[in-house]
């Protein structure tokens, strides 16, 4: 008995490639939803979650109890939130900061020649700062052993950019205890005093303005802000 080997016409072709398109594609449809990075968008400003990291990693080094949601809230509330509001309200007077900070640090290379070419600017201080005592940028910087007798690039803060210095590193028994005795040389928009006031009234201005809260953390906001309504 003879057999005669048959080959697949175009139909059955077409209806194989469809087959094996139809499992690709239910294969989409399983795929898991995009995580959400936003934590929270308040007067049209966005907080993400990749934005906080670097912040929240650095309190993970002092605090590694503190929760991560309230690491998250106190990045935002105290740091990140303020300094993109006073990007957008007062850019200019900030631009004119920078380049005055960029000025000092060109001509000073160490904590030294710092404290010699800021003897007559007006908004500096020497102290001891810990890591929580300092606004965060300038804890990440001035805490990097490998900083100590150096000075920092311009570091970038709500009411302007300091210029830092370290002169010594003390550690402690404790982390938290920590401190460097620093040189703050600062190009600000606002003193402490004026930068308060302001932010208290931004404050009163935008706490209603929240239209978006990562679900995770309505109920960990500033009492400051209002979120929006849940949807029924």
């Amino acid at each position: 008995m003879s057999h005669t080997l048959q080959t697949p016409n175009r139909a059955s072709r077409r209806g194989a490639l469809g087959a094996a398109l139809a499992l690709v594609l239910s294969g989409c449809a399983r795929e898991e939803p995009a995580v959400e990075r936003r934590l929270l968008v308040i007067d049209g400003i966005e907080i993400t979650f990749d934005e906080l990291k670097p912040y929240v990693d650095f309190i993970d080094t002092f605090e590694p109890e503190t929760g991560t949601k309230t690491k998250h809230v106190w990045v935002m509330r105290d740091y990140l939130l303020p300094l993109k509001v006073a990007r957008r309200t007062f850019a200019k007077e900030r631009e004119e900061q920078r380049k005055l900070a960029e000025g000092l640090r060109s001509v000073a290379d160490n904590v030294a020649e710092l404290e010699r070419q800021a003897e007559l600017i007006k908004h500096k201080a020497r102290r001891d700062i810990t890591r929580k005592s300092a606004f965060l940028p300038v804890a990440m910087w001035a805490f990097d052993p490998l900083n100590t007798l150096a000075v920092s690039p311009p570091l970038e803060l709500p009411a302007g950019w300091f210029v830092v210095g370290v002169y010594d590193f003390h550690e402690s028994p404790m982390v938290t205890t920590d401190y460097v005795d620093a040189l703050q040389v600062g190009f600000v928009t606002h003193t402490s005093k004026e930068w308060r006031a302001f932010w208290e009234a931004e404050k009163q201005r935008i706490g209603d303005k929240v239209t978006f809260v990562h679900p995770d953390y309505r109920d960990d906001l500033p009492k400051w802000m209002t979120p929006p309504q849940e949807k029924p």
